[in-house]
């Protein structure tokens, strides 16, 4: 396979501390009762429109916004310094990297914040291309992001592995007819991931070497 579309909260870093605790400040700034953990963990992946209206209970638009731009000035300013790399990631980045495959990343994180943590967390180097919430108009689990990779990469579906920890991950890239991976150690679980029928489940991120390698 040629190219790898990563997802990046629960897969390349542990970040359900920084989300989790960034949603409890909003919603304490906001006024608003404290949201359950379970509820944002089985949100997280999802816009961040969405988890916070679903985590939250919020039905008011106009709340929903600043709700979203408080959570976003918080994130950056406090929740980034919890973000740490799940283990053996930097290692296989730099393996897959120096092996010529193209690493890119879909996310519906911001493209700011991505961006400061890429850097903060010493892997920005390894990414040709990071997309973003605000880049495309349909967000996980449509398969917009993937299907703008693939063109602005040139790659074929069939030489493309999108990687995810949640089921939103797997439904974008099979929609878009490319290889689907899960990560049993991120937000949803291994049974979740087998359910929506994804290629491969690793419980190590080091193991998509071996499945990059494979050939059709």
């Amino acid at each position: 396979m040629k190219t790898l579309i990563l997802d990046f909260d629960g897969t390349l870093a542990d970040s359900r501390h920084s989300i989790v605790e960034t949603i409890k400040i909003t919603a304490k700034e906001l006024g608003l009762p404290e949201a359950k953990e379970s509820d944002i963990i089985n949100l997280i992946g999802l816009p961040l429109k969405d988890t916070l209206k679903n985590a939250m209970y919020i039905s008011d638009e106009k709340i929903l916004d600043k709700a979203t731009a408080i959570y976003r000035t918080k994130y950056n300013e406090t929740g980034i310094e919890m973000v740490k790399l799940f283990p053996n990631v930097k290692k296989t980045l730099e393996i897959l990297y120096n092996r010529g495959h193209t690493i890119t990343i879909a996310s519906n994180k911001g493209r700011n914040g991505l961006t400061l943590l890429l850097t903060k967390l010493s892997i920005a180097q390894y990414i040709s291309l990071t997309l973003g919430e605000q880049d495309v108009q349909n967000k996980k689990p449509a398969p917009d992001m993937v299907l703008r990779i693939l063109e602005e990469t040139k790659s074929l579906p069939e030489e493309t592995l999108v990687v995810g920890d949640t089921i939103y991950d797997i439904e974008m890239g099979q929609l878009a007819n490319c290889f689907t991976c899960g990560v049993s150690y991120g937000n949803h679980s291994k049974k979740r991931l087998k359910e929506q029928k994804a290629d491969y489940i690793v419980d190590d991120f080091i193991e998509i070497i071996n499945i990059m390698q494979q050939k059709k």
